[in-house]
């Protein structure tokens, strides 16, 4: 293993920033992820929305409308008014390591792998955990 391509998830739940919100967080519950990336029909990476951006905007909600007004509201507001467009990537051929001090220095919890603007799979801390217990295991 040499690059983030050897360890990236690749089999991703994406959503288009034309989504909403309600249907942001029934993936990431159907799902148990954290991370959503978005993408544009075409496959181009648009952007991140986390379990965190989804609860910040439900708090907001809530504050505002009532919790009876949530997924009322949550149906109604596109995930391209809550998402991050300027989530840091890396692409496919960044070394393990450059990966893990970029993991480091960041404090990200999750990386969008991109080529060409085209999404191709995401790494997660949980990635870098993994493959720590499969080298000490190999040991």
């Amino acid at each position: 293993m040499e690059n983030v391509a050897d360890i990236m998830t690749t089999e991703l739940v994406t959503l288009s920033p034309e989504d909403n919100v309600h249907q942001a967080r029934s993936l990431l519950k159907k799902y148990n992820i954290r991370h959503l990336p978005i993408v544009s029909a075409d496959g181009k990476f648009e952007g991140m929305l986390t379990q965190r951006d989804l609860l910040n905007t439900a708090f907001t909600i809530v504050e505002k409308y009532g919790v009876s007004k949530l997924a009322h509201r949550e149906e109604q507001l596109k995930i391209n008014e809550v998402m991050s467009r300027d989530a840091k990537t890396l692409p496919s051929s960044t070394s393990l390591i450059d990966a893990g001090h970029f993991f480091l220095q960041h404090k990200h919890a999750c990386l969008p792998i991109v080529d060409n603007g085209q999404l191709q799979g995401i790494v997660t801390s949980v990635d870098f955990v993994k493959l720590s217990i499969r080298l000490l295991d190999a040991n």
